[in-house]
């Protein structure tokens, strides 16, 4: 999974803004970069009337819309989906994903933080950064709106070094593995596959097994 870095805030404190310039410092240090966006109270992307809109309209519970320069998967989900479930449909062929929002997400995570909105959502110690336009009383690095360099270089000396990382889903939910399993899966697996005919630079595996019930 590629690193993530979560931008959070309040409504309206600015957090669109930092991850737009985040995007475009990082692509320029030559990143590849995905992003995620929480919605806390759902959202629609289907315009009725559109294929898309009539297939789910019939009943259809996934619709992938393709073409040579697009991809797009609108699917209905039973649970709000962790970093890990989305992570997984982004792939890795991305060097970071910045997430707006996910609050409650677990790696580097940056607030924005504006005057008039008051107090933070965040507690300090969660923090690598804030993002904030008046300077406050807590040990965490502080970066003007306005100063994207600086806080993407912090964020780039904050970012874990590669490793290799094992994760295991089970109907479509990551499951916890300890540092016994992920290594004995991970050499079994690397094992395998790398004496496989045609498998040139091995960097990820993706291997799905679905059970039919009777």
């Amino acid at each position: 999974m590629p690193p993530i870095v979560f931008i959070v805030g309040k409504s309206d404190s600015g957090k669109t803004t930092i991850v737009e310039r985040l995007i475009v410092e990082f692509k320029r240090r030559g990143y590849r970069v995905a992003t995620i966006k929480h919605e806390a109270y759902g959202f629609d992307i289907d315009k009725p009337g559109k294929d898309s809109w009539r297939h789910a309209q019939a009943g259809s519970d996934a619709v992938v819309l393709s073409s040579a320069q697009k991809l797009a998967l609108i699917k209905n989900v039973d649970h709000e989906p962790g970093i890990a479930e989305l992570a997984r449909l982004i792939g890795t062929d991305f060097d970071i994903i910045i997430v707006k929002g996910f609050k409650q997400g677990k790696g580097l995570k940056i607030e924005v933080h504006r005057k008039e909105l008051g107090e933070l959502v965040c507690d300090p110690r969660e923090l690598v950064a804030l993002v904030t336009d008046e300077a406050l009383e807590l040990d965490v690095p502080q970066f003007d709106p306005d100063d994207v360099l600086a806080l993407a270089e912090l964020i780039e000396k904050r970012l874990p070094a590669s490793k290799e990382e094992t994760t295991v889903f089970i109907n479509g939910k990551p499951v916890p593995l300890g540092p016994f399993p992920q290594e004995f899966i991970s050499r079994t697996l690397l094992g395998m596959v790398s004496a496989l005919k045609g498998v040139e630079e091995l960097k990820s595996i993706d291997i799905s097994v679905t059970r039919k019930l009777k």
